[in-house]
């Protein structure tokens, strides 16, 4: 849903239903469920965040959902799972805010939580459990997306245990693990230039993360950074990461150090900035993001990464269901362009709440 820039606040209804519901708590309007690690109980049961700095995601998105809506509790989602169900159940949420991404450090249980909540019948924001499965698998979804007529890079996955056997790929590759995210185990030795450093770095990957390694053909060139509202979807402007140092030892790519480590960034002079590009190469953007927001089954918002030669080939590298929701998460108002944060969370949610009703 679409807001109207002339409410100052939340769009159109949110006063009235914020007036009906001072009255009645017997249900509660959004529950944000989050990783237990985020956080712990205090002595009256109320669950804390750990950080309560301006970089934590799970307090921003709390900020934000109080200003809107009459109650909103926070769950957070542990290995006890029937504990948890219980809660929610308990608290009857109009909708859940589901921002969890492992469950006990395995990543790969995220879509069950998704599934956990469709078989309690809870409306809940995001991709549900089957696009987060098929984004999951890095293998799998540049075949799906590619299949839908998007350029993907070509790969081959190497089984935990199996020796790489490069099938003919040239080289330079990029070789990461089939199921990570944020950039796990992504490091400069990822760009590996011959077979002995591709046999290194995929045994490395078996090693460190006890799963598959795919390598893929690198593309060079920019960056790019697509965010993705509504189920339609509303293709945002894109955003581009930028390494503004020129030595040798520079990153050549968004490795995990460059996503999470803000010395390193500082260090490399790592910036994100709009993304100035010709029409055709935007048009391109904007047929490509439609096709891989259906084909992986994504859902309310998403973030859909690129890779953009000097020649103008633009390359799928992968779908982010649930992207980072910190306001500036890739620069000043770089989270989700063109959208003001205090809009975009409600947004999101009143997204979810029309996918529902349209069932």
């Amino acid at each position: 849903m679409a807001l109207d820039h002339r409410h100052s606040e939340c769009g159109a209804g949110y006063n009235l239903r914020m007036t009906r519901l001072k009255t009645s708590y017997k249900r509660c309007d959004v529950v944000l469920l989050v990783d237990e690690e985020t956080g712990a109980r205090d002595e009256s049961g109320r669950f804390v965040f750990v950080s309560d700095g301006p970089d934590c995601m799970e307090l921003n998105l709390l900020k934000s959902l109080r200003a809107c809506y009459a109650r909103v509790e926070v769950v957070p989602f542990g290995p006890d799972v029937i504990a948890t169900l219980t809660e929610l159940k308990k608290l009857r949420p109009r909708i859940v805010f589901n921002v969890t991404e492992w469950l006990e450090g395995n990543r790969r249980l995220d879509c069950a939580i998704a599934g956990l909540l469709d078989m309690m019948k809870l409306r809940y924001t995001g991709t549900g459990w089957e696009g987060l499965q098929l984004c999951r698998d890095k293998a799998l979804s540049k075949r799906i997306v590619g299949a839908a007529g998007v350029d993907v890079p070509r790969c081959f996955t190497v089984e935990r245990g199996a020796r790489a056997v490069n099938p003919g790929l040239p080289f330079p590759m990029i070789v990461k693990p089939q199921f990570g995210d944020g950039s796990d185990e992504i490091t400069k030795a990822s760009l590996v230039t011959t077979p002995r450093q591709l046999r290194r770095q995929a045994a490395a990957v078996h090693s460190n993360l006890g799963e598959p390694a795919v390598c893929e053909e690198f593309i060079p060139g920019r960056d790019i950074y697509v965010g993705l509202i509504g189920n339609e979807p509303r293709v945002l402007a894109p955003t581009e990461m930028v390494i503004e140092s020129k030595k040798a030892s520079a990153p050549k790519f968004a490795t995990y150090r460059v996503k999470h480590d803000g010395y390193y960034r500082s260090k490399w002079r790592v910036k994100y900035r709009r993304a100035h590009l010709p029409r055709r190469v935007l048009r391109t953007i904007a047929d490509y993001s439609e096709k891989a927001f259906h084909a992986l089954k994504l859902r309310d918002y998403a973030r859909v990464d690129y890779r953009l030669t000097d020649e103008g080939r633009l390359v799928f590298i992968e779908a982010n269901p649930n992207p980072d929701l910190t306001p500036h998460n890739m620069g000043m108002y770089l989270c989700f362009p063109g959208i003001e944060y205090r809009h975009l969370i409600p947004r999101i949610v009143e997204t979810a709440r029309k996918r529902y009703r349209r069932r």
